[in-house]
C-alpha cells in the first residue's frame, strides 16, 4: 500500500516493522512489512486479523512448493517462489541445477521473510543456497546489492538446468537476474512447436531459449542475436551442449533489425523477446515507441505465411496497450494477418485475480497473410 493510502502513520515506525493496517472504522483489515523509506509504504503479507509469523510464512512455502512439484514433479528446476502471487511479497526463490536461488527485493523480504524461510529453504536438501539480490528496484527500497552464497559451498562453474528436455549452462554467480527465465517456457514450447523448415531469427536472445527450442524443432536455419557478449558466449556453450547449430551474433537487436530490414532479409518465423522497456509507468510511453519499432522492422522481414512472436514483461505495459503498438506497427508496415494466441507466463509464475501486476507477460503470435 502506498504512503498516500494512508491517513495516519506512526512517527516511530522502524524499517522492515510488522504492522497491522486498519481503516477508517478501526477495523483490521490486513497485516504486513513496513518500510518508512519507501513509497510502498506497507506490503501486505495477509488480509486476516493474525500477524504474521515464521510458522505462517513456512505453510506459505509448503504450498508454493507442493503446487509447483505438482506442476513439473519432484526436484524439477522452476520458479518455487514467485512473490506477491505466491503471498511471499518481494520474494522470489529458484531451482536450478540442485541449488536454490533466492532474490529479496524488499526490505522486508530480506530482513523479515528470508530469515524466516531459509531453515525451511535448507530442509528442501539443495547443493546450496545462493543469494542474488541484484535487482535495481532495490534502491528504491533503500538497499545494495549482494550475490553470495546463504549455504553451502558455491558451485565450481555453472550448473546445468534443465527445462522440457534442453539443458542449459547457467552461471549462479553472474549472469541476469536469477539467471535465468523460466517464465517463457511453454512459449518457448509454442515455438518449437512452429519452427520446423523455417528459417528462424531470435531477437533479444539471451542465453538462447526461443533459439535452443527452434532448433531442436526442426528449423532450416537460427539466427540469434544479444547485445550482450557473455549472454552470447553462454548461447554458444548453451548450443554446443545440446547438439544444435545457432549463428549466435553479439549485436544491438534494434539496430541488427534495422540492418537486416534494409538488406530485405527473410525469416519465416521472428521471436522478439526483449528486457522490459519500462520500470515504471512514466517509462511507459517510451516503452510503447520502442515496442512499435522492433515490431515493424520485424514484420518486414516475415513473407506471406511467416510467424512473429512477440512479447513483453515490463508490468507497467497492460497487454491493451502492448497490442495497440502492434497494431500500430502493423499498420505502418503494410502487415495483415490473423493473431494466433495470447499467451502469458508458466505455471510456476501464477497470476492473481486481485493483483493485476502479477499478469506481466504478454507473448502474442501472429502470422502473416
Amino acid at each position: 500500500m502506498f504512503r498516500g493510502e494512508f491517513q495516519d502513520v506512526p512517527g516511530d515506525l522502524a524499517p522492515a516493522e510488522i504492522v497491522q493496517v486498519a481503516d477508517a472504522r478501526g477495523h483490521v483489515v490486513g497485516a504486513g512489512y513496513a518500510n518508512p523509506a519507501s513509497s510502498i509504504l506497507v506490503r501486505i503479507l495477509t488480509r486476516a486479523e493474525d500477524v504474521p509469523d515464521a510458522a505462517w510464512a513456512r505453510r506459505r512455502l509448503d504450498l508454493a512448493v507442493t503446487r509447483r512439484t505438482g506442476d513439473f514433479g519432484d526436484g524439477a528446476d522452476a520458479r518455487l517462489v514467485h512473490a506477491e502471487a505466491d503471498g511471499l511479497p518481494g520474494l522470489v526463490v529458484e531451482r536450478m541445477g540442485g541449488y536454490l536461488v533466492v532474490s529479496p527485493d524488499t526490505l522486508g523480504a530480506q530482513e523479515v521473510l528470508l530469515p524466516w524461510l531459509l531453515e525451511p529453504l535448507v530442509q528442501l536438501g539443495p547443493r546450496g543456497v545462493v543469494l542474488r539480490a541484484v535487482s535495481p528496484s532495490r534502491q528504491h527500497e533503500g538497499l545494495g546489492l549482494e550475490l553470495r552464497m546463504l549455504e553451502g559451498k558455491p558451485p565450481e562453474g555453472p550448473v546445468e538446468v534443465r527445462e522440457d528436455g534442453i539443458v542449459y549452462l547457467v552461471d549462479l554467480l553472474s549472469g541476469q537476474k536469477t539467471g535465468h527465465y523460466f517464465d517463457q517456457r511453454r512459449n518457448r514450447g509454442r515455438v518449437e512447436r512452429l519452427s520446423h523448415g523455417r528459417r528462424v531469427l531470435d531477437a533479444f536472445s539471451y542465453t538462447g531459449g526461443f533459439g535452443l527450442h527452434a532448433a531442436r524443432g526442426g528449423a532450416s536455419g537460427v539466427v540469434a542475436m544479444d547485445s550482450s557478449q557473455e549472454a552470447v558466449a553462454a548461447l554458444r556453450r548453451n548450443a554446443e551442449r545440446n547438439g544444435a547449430t545457432v549463428d549466435a551474433r553479439v549485436e544491438n537487436a534494434f539496430d541488427g533489425l534495422r540492418a537486416m530490414s534494409q538488406a530485405r532479409e527473410r525469416f519465416d518465423l521472428v521471436v522478439l523477446d526483449p528486457p522490459p522497456f519500462a520500470r515504471g509507468r512514466s517509462h511507459v510511453p517510451a516503452a510503447l515507441r520502442a515496442y512499435k519499432e522492433i515490431n515493424l522492422r520485424a514484420m518486414r522481414l516475415l513473407p506471406p505465411g511467416g510467424i512473429l512472436c512477440t512479447a513483453t514483461c515490463s508490468h507497467a505495459v497492460s497487454l491493451e496497450d502492448f497490442l495497440g503498438a502492434v497494431r500500430s506497427a502493423a499498420q505502418d508496415a503494410g502487415f495483415s494477418g490473423r493473431i494466433l494466441g495470447v499467451h502469458g507466463a508458466d505455471r510456476d509464475h501464477p497470476v492473481r485475480i486481485e493483483i493485476p501486476e502479477t499478469d506481466y507477460l504478454h507473448c502474442v503470435l501472429l502470422t502473416k497473410e
